[in-house]
Parts: C-alpha cells; sequence; structure tokens
C-alpha cells in the first residue's frame, strides 16, 4: 500500500535549507585568506608530554591511569579546527542546511571554504525569509542574488530554486531576465520559481523558456498569460509542473507539444483556459486538478501511460481519447464525465456503442454518485469498457451521500468481464460505511474471483474497522483469498490514485495509519 500525504509546496517556509540568501554584504565583495586564521585559544599542556620545538601531541589515556580525564581535556583543548578536519561531501551536506547567508560567511575564512561554497551553488537554493528581515525585502534579495550570479561567472550551477513573498519583483524583471540568460548560459538542469502570495501574480519573462539544458521546470503563483506564442528552446525538458499559473490555451498547447523529450506534466489551478488537447509523442504522464476544465482531449499521444485528473467530474468534463495505445492508469471518470469517448466507442449516461474497448488500461479510478439514481447501471457499463482491468479505485461522490433514493440493486446475472477475470484490487477511498457503498462491495465480492486485496481508507477509529472485518466475514465470495485492510487518514481524505502516481516520493506512512 502507498500511504500518502499532501505535500507542501515548493515554496513552504518551514524548509531547513536556504532560507536566506547571500551574507550581510555579498561574498564577491568580501576579503579572502589563503589560510585559515590561527586559533586565538593557547593549546592545553598535559605534564607528560615533552616538547621539543615541536607541535603538542594529545597526551595518551591510559587504561585505569589516575583521573582517567586527563586525556579528554587535552583533546578538548589542543586547537585544532576539528570542523575543517571534515570531508569536502559532509561539509557541503552542512552548508545546504545553513541559511544562504550563513553560508556565505563561511567563505572569508580560507580558499577552501571558499571553494566549498562555491561547490553549494551546484544547487542554487534562493529563498527570501520569511517573514521578511528588516532592510532583506525583495530589493536586497534580487541584488544579493545579481551579485553572486556577477561574481561568481564560471561556478557551476545545476538547479537554480527562487522562492519569494510580497510585491516588488514586478519592478524587477529585466534583473530577473537576465538571471535566466545567465543560468541558461551555465547549463541549469532544473529551475523552480514561486512567487508565493504575490498579488497580482506577476508575469515571467520570456527568456524561461530559452533554457537548452533544462530538465525540470517548476512554476507557482506566476503568469504566462501575456506572453506571444513562445519559439520553445526547450529541447530536453521532461518534467513541466505548473501550479496556480495564468496561461492561454495556445500557449499551453505550444509547451506540450513543442517540447520533444517531455515525459512528465502535472498542472494545478490553471487558469485562462477550459481545453485542454494533448499531441505529445514523448508524454508519459498528465496529471492535474482538471475542476476548470470543459474538455479534455488526447489526440494523439503514443507513449502516454497514465492520465489522471482528481476534478473531471466536478468540472461535469467531456473526455475523449483518439490515440492513447499504451495507457494504463486512467482517472477520475465519473457519472457527470460525458460523453466518454474512446476512440470509436461512445459512453453518455449509460449507453454504450460497443466498437473499441481499452484492453491496455489495467488501473481505473470512479467517483461513484453512491445514492443517485442510476449509478449501479453507469458502473456496470462503464467497467465493461476496460476488460483486462486489474485495479479499481472507487471514491464516494460526497455530495450524493446526504440525498438518498430508492435502493437500487446491482445486477449480478449479467457478466462484467473484468471484474469475473482480471480484477485483484479494490480500493475504496473514503470508505464511510454507508449502506450503499456496502451494496457495492456484496456485489463485487461476489463475483470477483481474482480479487485478492480490498484497501478501506476511512477517518474512523480502530473498534469500527474491527466490526467492518466483523460485517465482512458473513458476506458472499467468489474469492476465498481476498484480504481487508483498513487505513485512516490523519488529516482529510485524499485521491490516493493521484497522489501515488503523480508525487511517489511525497509518500508519507504516517499520514495514513493502517489500523488492522
Amino acid at each position: 500500500m502507498c500511504c500518502v500525504s499532501p505535500s507542501p509546496s515548493a515554496s513552504a517556509t518551514s524548509s531547513r535549507r536556504g532560507q536566506i540568501i547571500a551574507p550581510d554584504s555579498p561574498p564577491s565583495l568580501r576579503s579572502y585568506s589563503d589560510d585559515s586564521p590561527p586559533s586565538t585559544r593557547a593549546p592545553a599542556v598535559h605534564p607528560e608530554v615533552e616538547f621539543e620545538a615541536k607541535p603538542a601531541k594529545r597526551a595518551r589515556v591510559v587504561p585505569g591511569g589516575g583521573g582517567g580525564g586527563g586525556g579528554a581535556d587535552a583533546a578538548a583543548g589542543d586547537g585544532r579546527d576539528r570542523i575543517s578536519d571534515l570531508p569536502d561531501a559532509v561539509l557541503l551536506s552542512i552548508l545546504s542546511f545553513l541559511p544562504f547567508r550563513d553560508a556565505g560567511r563561511t567563505a572569508v575564512l580560507s580558499r577552501r571554504w571558499r571553494k566549498l561554497f562555491d561547490e553549494s551553488l551546484l544547487d542554487f537554493n534562493a529563498c527570501q525569509p520569511f517573514p521578511p528581515e528588516e532592510g532583506r525585502g525583495c530589493e536586497w534579495v534580487i541584488r544579493s542574488i545579481t551579485d553572486i550570479l556577477a561574481a561568481r561567472p564560471d561556478v557551476r550551477i545545476r538547479s537554480f530554486r527562487f522562492v519569494m513573498y510580497g510585491q516588488g519583483f514586478a519592478d524587477h524583471l529585466a534583473d530577473v531576465d537576465r538571471w535566466f540568460r545567465t543560468l541558461a548560459r551555465r547549463g541549469v538542469r532544473q529551475l523552480d520559481v514561486d512567487m508565493l502570495y504575490t498579488v497580482p501574480a506577476p508575469l515571467l519573462p520570456g527568456s524561461i523558456l530559452e533554457f537548452s539544458s533544462l530538465e525540470i521546470l517548476r512554476v507557482f503563483n506566476c503568469n504566462f498569460l501575456d506572453l506571444s506564442l513562445p519559439v520553445l528552446r526547450l529541447p530536453v525538458l521532461r518534467t513541466l509542473d505548473l501550479s496556480n499559473v495564468s496561461m492561454s490555451q495556445g500557449f499551453l498547447q505550444a509547451m506540450m507539444s513543442n517540447c520533444p523529450s517531455l515525459e512528465c506534466t502535472k498542472l494545478k489551478n490553471i487558469t485562462g483556459l477550459d481545453k485542454i488537447c494533448v499531441r505529445s509523442r514523448n508524454l508519459v504522464r498528465l496529471f492535474g486538478d482538471f475542476s476548470y476544465l470543459k474538455e479534455l482531449v488526447v489526440e494523439d499521444a503514443p507513449n502516454l501511460e497514465e492520465l489522471v485528473g482528481i476534478g473531471l467530474p466536478l468540472a461535469a468534463a467531456k473526455v475523449k481519447i483518439v490515440f492513447a495505445p499504451k495507457l494504463r492508469v486512467l482517472g477520475y471518470l465519473g457519472k457527470s464525465v460525458r460523453p466518454l469517448v474512446i476512440h470509436d466507442t461512445v459512453f453518455d449516461g449509460g449507453i454504450v456503442q460497443f466498437r473499441t474497448l481499452m484492453s491496455s488500461v489495467k488501473t481505473l479510478a470512479i467517483q461513484v454518485p453512491f445514492s443517485e439514481k442510476g449509478h449501479t447501471i453507469f458502473v456496470a457499463q462503464l467497467l465493461k469498457f476496460f476488460p483486462c482491468l486489474e485495479a479499481l479505485h472507487i471514491e464516494p461522490d460526497s455530495r450524493s451521500i446526504c440525498r438518498p433514493v430508492d435502493v437500487e440493486e446491482w445486477d449480478t446475472i449479467t457478466s462484467v468481464q473484468c471484474i469475473e477475470h482480471s480484477m485483484n484490487k479494490l480500493v475504496f477511498e473514503d470508505f464511510g460505511g454507508e449502506d450503499c457503498q456496502w451494496r457495492f462491495l456484496t456485489f463485487l465480492l461476489g463475483m470477483a474471483r481474482a480479487l485478492k486485496d480490498i484497501d478501506f481508507h476511512c477517518s474512523e477509529s480502530k473498534d469500527w474497522a474491527s466490526n467492518q472485518i466483523e460485517l465482512l466475514a458473513y458476506t458472499n465470495r467468489a474469492s476465498a483469498d481476498v484480504r481487508f485492510h483498513f487505513y485512516r487518514f490523519s488529516s482529510w481524505p485524499v485521491s490516493s490514485l493521484y497522489l501515488c502516481h503523480c508525487c511517489p516520493q511525497r509518500c508519507q506512512k504516517e499520514e495514513r495509519v493502517a489500523l488492522i
């Protein structure tokens, strides 16, 4: 089970890394010495050590010797710089956890420390203090970054992360444009820009789209809307992550279609468009909160494997999949997602024209309005689209739970191929134990011969879960090997399919506790 948790944004202010950029005066303006300054502490003298114009040596601790602590006292007072004795890799790790101001101050200690600070810029983590310290607002932040880049023209930078809060950015677009051009020349591979709490969201300079070496681009709380359609120079971009961004439909289409190496696209809260049309030869994963869409079209995506939109049922969007022969993960579909067109097969409110089935899909997520009339027909008919389905994720439509209707019986006579022959896992998100949900479970358990595991995600107690296990023991099962697992989410219900497939590195077991 992949236990997930909502991940913090790229601008989490509690991060331990790089919260304050630059020293009081930029490192480029500080003087450097060739050697570390001598210690002002006099070395401790042990009475048993002889000195013959040689440096003091540490006294040996003789087992069983009198006092037992003399050696430790000598070691503590011998004046050696034990921090500098550490290998470079360890010191770089330490620097990466320091605020940038303090990391920059170490550059004045010696040539070695200056070199270490330069190496720490390999992952340039430039974050404005939050809340801003006195005298260290937007002007100071931008000036410090500009000075560091200018003073170190030959330092390699692999990734650049810039986070700013509040106003002032719009007056320095020329400076930011120069940063981007400088970083592009240095072969930056990852770029993160987040303008958290900046209202209105600032425009980004067009040079952000001219990185010939860029592999990962993450942009949060910014605006692309007024940029003309770009002549993209992102030939090796693999991951595109946009959140709270404004852009036109044509702009997004150009980015997805004209980046020849693009494999993963994540979209959240995109304004300025109501349709996404996917034409990408290399795109493998497309994720997002698509509650703002009216239409999603996958026109030409020969390598697309995962398509997950958690807001599609809420938007009542039209979904059309023309060509995606490798698609194996699909969600979230719902009764309001209509029409659903897959190749030349049309599904519209339970009416199906079977011409082409999606045999490639192995994992499917559905939002089910359990208390709405017709939900049984909707689920049974939809599952006929996917004859080789192995894992089914069910998310109850919370808007319909409070509106009970006449009880609907599930059709246990008509065959549904994937339920009877291939489905081995069911994930029930936000399970509440309502009668309509139990009817679905009874139907599935009675037909699914290959079923091995059912995961229930709930907000209830262990005693409640134990009671559900007892009730399940009395249900008729087509598979004698099925196992039941109950998990409690610690904060709020989340869409596990979206998070597990979209952000595998952010899954945290402590956010979903195994009850049974």
